[in-house]
């Protein structure tokens, strides 16, 4: 399947390798995508660069993995470029850093993901990739015993499924929270934030 990553920072470079040596090919993109070469390179074959209008346009599905405050801007190319329906949000909102839109999620009390559906009305957003420290992702990839949970979450059973077989073909295993107004323990703050988790530690944070 044709990923279309929307910032090419730790998260986003990270799960592009991830998914290029799955199979998957893949677009990393910035506003500087020139900047790119040595990381496309080094992923390999499957792996592309290019303006984020043109990874919009490459990807079945989307990577949200920006800072929360730049998703005004691609709004716009999202809705004019994008044929899939799967956008998967990774983005959080931290006030210093994103200014009003994070305030305004506080302030709203409701999930980060809440408020990214709500910019993205035609697309089926899933919460997913946001808790985990990049790092982690790096290192803990493919583990055999216990392996690193990635909680999602979404209001769409078959975009939440589509989400779930990419985390699986990143090396780890999904695990549901429910609609994107269940998401708030991975925001910034929440139980699961910043966690690496596996399937049972979830469970018991939660308390399933």
């Amino acid at each position: 399947m044709q990923i279309g990553i929307i910032g090419a920072g730790n998260i986003g470079g990270t799960l592009a390798r991830l998914w290029a040596d799955a199979g998957h090919p893949v677009m990393v993109s910035s506003r500087h995508p020139e900047t790119l070469r040595d990381l496309v390179r080094n992923i390999g074959s499957n792996a592309y660069s290019g303006p984020v209008e043109e990874a919009i346009a490459f990807g079945k599905v989307l990577l949200l993995a920006i800072p929360l405050k730049g998703l005004s801007e691609i709004v716009p190319a999202i809705e004019e470029h994008f044929d899939g329906e799967v956008v998967m949000d990774a983005m959080n909102p931290f006030p210093g850093r994103d200014g009003e839109i994070a305030n305004t999620i506080l302030n709203r009390g409701i999930a980060s993901g809440v408020a990214t559906q709500e910019q993205l009305k035609r697309r089926k957003v899933v919460r997913a990739f946001s808790s985990v420290y990049y790092s982690d992702l790096q290192t803990e990839s493919g583990r055999e015993e216990h392996p690193v949970a990635i909680p999602i979450a979404g209001n769409d059973p078959e975009a939440k499924q589509v989400a779930a077989d990419l985390i699986r073909d990143a090396g780890f295993v999904p695990h549901d929270l429910g609609s994107l107004a269940d998401s708030k323990p991975l925001d910034p703050g929440g139980i699961l934030f910043g966690k690496t988790y596996t399937l049972e530690q979830i469970r018991s944070a939660l308390g399933d």
